[in-house]
């Protein structure tokens, strides 16, 4: 009789609060387009310390551009709006 291993996750899964709030974002443009460096969220400001994963979504008149980016441990999802060029923050993900 044989027994399958157990899987094991060595991280606990992290509480993800969902948002759609207007934020305040710097903005830096590369050769990759528009990017967030820095942003505004509870009355904090929070460095982009690395972009993790960037996709885009059409909507009627333009296109969302997601980002999810880790500041200070936490991780975050920043949204795009390219149609009235404005940042929203979608997602905090908390330890």
């Amino acid at each position: 009789m044989s027994s399958k291993p157990k899987a094991h996750c060595s991280k606990p899964i992290m509480p993800i609060t969902k948002l759609n709030e207007q934020i305040e974002v710097i903005t830096k443009f590369t050769k990759q387009g528009a990017q967030p460096a820095v942003f505004k969220y509870a009355g904090k400001k929070w460095v982009v310390e690395k972009i993790n994963l960037v996709y885009e979504k059409k909507t009627g008149d333009g296109k969302l551009v997601y980002f999810s980016v880790t500041s200070q441990g936490n991780y975050f999802k920043l949204v795009f709006e390219t149609n009235n060029l404005k940042w929203r923050i979608g997602e905090v993900y908390h330890e």
